[in-house]
């Protein structure tokens, strides 16, 4: 029986066999940056996994020459009532909440495949998945002070654990941009390979995981990421999103992100220039 795959815009969905789906960002020419469209894709993309037995192993990465960029700026600025802003907000808020809790709880395997650089959410969560892959020349960045934003993506609980506080203190607090010799000399990037072995190494990897037993694979999941840390993740989230929208909703959020704005728009940015 053949598995039909969602249709979707901001993401591209490939099935490999044994039941590997590699999921790939595709807005290659804005750096695979996210518009709420991503979200509520990726987040459907989690939820087809948890209800499709045939899927054993998620590959995350993006096309192009980035992972991800993060959020698209350039999209932030809306016209209305404070109400109105205020519930737009507070919608793209519990997407993101409800994907980030599909990422904790997830059934299967997931591998992030960096292909570029991983900003923002696109690198926070990277700590919620199995196993890290990256390229050499991938940057990863947090720039959530520049924009006056608060962690998310559960960082403020797995960068402390992975990184070490002051490495996440240096990305999360003071916006250092950190290269995948350092992420994988800290524990976060598993293993560093060429461009051009990116792809066939995640997939070797994902194909020998789907043909092995999902019961030992999945005992062995939860008892490295066992219910308390469960727990403590969930609430982690829950306590970023409800602090992300209030900083959303804020005075000094809305000038930091008119000014980043006026710069994209003063640059003419084709992607390239910050994003979170």
């Amino acid at each position: 029986m053949t598995t039909q795959l969602p249709q979707l815009q901001t993401i591209e969905l490939t099935l490999h066999e044994p039941g590997v789906l590699v999921m790939a960002f595709n807005r290659p020419s804005r750096m695979n940056s996210m518009v709420p469209e991503s979200y509520s894709e990726w987040k459907q993309v989690m939820e087809f996994t948890a209800n499709t037995p045939a899927i054993r192993v998620l590959i995350i990465t993006g096309n192009g020459r980035a992972y991800s960029a993060g959020q698209d700026l350039s999209i932030i600025p809306q016209s209305g009532s404070e109400e109105d802003e205020a519930e737009d907000i507070r919608r793209r808020n519990e997407v993101t909440r409800g994907l980030t809790r599909l990422l904790i709880t997830s059934r299967i395997p997931i591998i992030a495949a960096v292909n570029g650089p991983a900003i923002g959410y696109g690198c926070t969560t990277l700590a919620l998945c199995d196993l890290v892959i990256s390229v050499e020349s991938a940057v990863f960045r947090t720039p959530f002070a520049e924009l006056a934003f608060c962690a998310e993506g559960c960082s403020s609980v797995t960068f402390p654990r992975i990184l070490g506080p002051m490495v996440a203190n240096d990305m999360i607090l003071f916006d250092r941009a950190v290269s995948a010799a350092e992420m994988h000399q800290r524990g976060l990037v598993s293993r560093i390979v060429k461009s051009e072995e990116l792809m066939p190494v995640a997939l070797k990897v994902a194909t020998t995981m789907a043909k092995q037993s999902q019961t030992a694979i999945g005992v062995s999941r939860a008892l490295i990421r066992n219910q308390s840390y469960v727990d403590e993740l969930v609430r982690a989230n829950d306590a970023e999103m409800d602090q992300l929208y209030l900083r959303m909703l804020s005075k000094d959020a809305k000038q930091a992100i008119a000014q980043m704005f006026a710069r994209l728009q003063a640059t003419g940015s084709n992607g390239r220039k910050s994003k979170i």
